[in-house]
């Protein structure tokens, strides 16, 4: 009980309106994904999904989610579990955390180096640590060099390399401790 009313109480803090990254935070609103995001939160990955993965993955494992119907399936099971960021009524970045799993930061190509990625990792961490776990997991793919520098920084250290059977592709298997 106490553990829920925390994670809430955390989440509700972190979720305010308030500029932490200088004043580019000013013009974005984080919240809670509701049901009527679902369609604006399929076209941000669709749209950017080949320019992001495109150069990592082989063009035959994209196509589900550039060609078929998998992001809508994807984001119809998850949207509950997301933090979107708005700006002027328009999602440019999206999170989502499982238990204690990073399953998603992404960020608009046109909206990424102004502090989007950070303050949405910021929030899943606090989610998870809200829930009860003190440790944290996620991963991405190898190739993706941005994405794992960015995690680094954010103090996330590589614990496994494995292959992505799906995605023909590499991942790389982070972790963190949270802090208190």
């Amino acid at each position: 009980m106490y553990i829920g009313m925390f994670r809430r109480f955390l989440v509700e803090i972190i979720l305010k309106r308030m500029p932490i990254v200088g004043l580019t935070m000013i013009d974005y609103e984080f919240r809670k994904a509701a049901s009527e995001d679902i369609p604006k939160i399929v076209h941000l990955l669709k749209e950017t999904i080949a320019d992001v993965y495109g150069p990592i993955l082989p063009e035959d494992a994209l196509k589900p989610w550039t060609e078929g119907d998998q992001l809508s399936l994807d984001v119809n099971n998850a949207w509950q579990n997301m933090i979107v960021a708005e700006k002027a009524g328009e999602i440019v970045a999206v999170a989502a955390g499982f238990n204690d799993f990073v399953g998603l930061i992404w960020v608009h190509p046109a909206h990424q180096r102004k502090g989007l990625g950070g303050r949405l990792l910021d929030i899943i961490e606090a989610e998870i640590k809200g829930s009860g776990y003190w440790t944290a997991k996620l991963a991405c793919f190898s190739a993706n060099e941005g994405a794992l520098r960015f995690y680094q920084d954010k103090g996330w250290k590589i614990l496994s390399l494995e292959k992505d059977e799906a995605a023909g592709a590499m991942k790389t298997v982070m972790g963190k401790t949270l802090a208190n």
